[in-house]
């Protein structure tokens, strides 16, 4: 392919894209899809683009987690979109990124070609809000991020030295 500047598809990992919208669309949650894809020697993304291997049964890298899992889930350039500006720069001088807010994003559609159908993916977004809002901080400390340990200078109420 001579144009650099086309996301195409990579037909070698396209159905096991599929497969995990699929089974998190059905319900099945994503610590189990993580140990479906770990059981089934796939390998993570980051593994797939070191090595070029789909399945791997001799690996001990390159495992799924349950954090690039959910990316995956929430990126829409399965759906054929360029999303854009996620990050700006604090300052040139500091090399601080923030969060800019969705409102703010730069986000083009149909720019490629699609692995999933939108009505899935719409699927998938409505269902993993739906079950983020089940997550709740057990405590909720008035000082906390003030207070440090003496010894170990985290914020880490079980320190050993305390």
């Amino acid at each position: 392919m001579n144009n650099k500047n086309k996301l195409v598809i990579d037909f070698n990992v396209a159905d096991i894209v599929k497969k995990i919208f699929d089974m998190y669309a059905n319900g099945t949650g994503t610590k189990l899809i993580v140990q479906y894809l770990n059981d089934n020697h796939y390998l993570s993304p980051l593994g797939y683009r070191k090595t070029g291997i789909v399945q791997d049964k001799n690996r001990t890298n390159y495992l799924w987690n349950a954090t690039t899992l959910c990316n995956m889930l929430k990126n829409e350039v399965y759906i054929g979109n360029t999303v854009q500006n996620k990050v700006s720069v604090v300052s040139y001088k500091v090399k601080k990124l923030r969060k800019v807010e969705k409102e703010n994003y730069i986000r083009v559609n149909d720019t490629h070609e699609a692995i999933i159908n939108k009505d899935i993916f719409e699927k998938v977004q409505v269902i993993h809000k739906e079950r983020s809002k089940r997550v709740i901080k057990q405590y909720d400390y008035l000082l906390r991020g003030l207070i440090y340990c003496k010894h170990c200078r985290l914020a880490n109420a079980n320190c050993i030295k305390s």
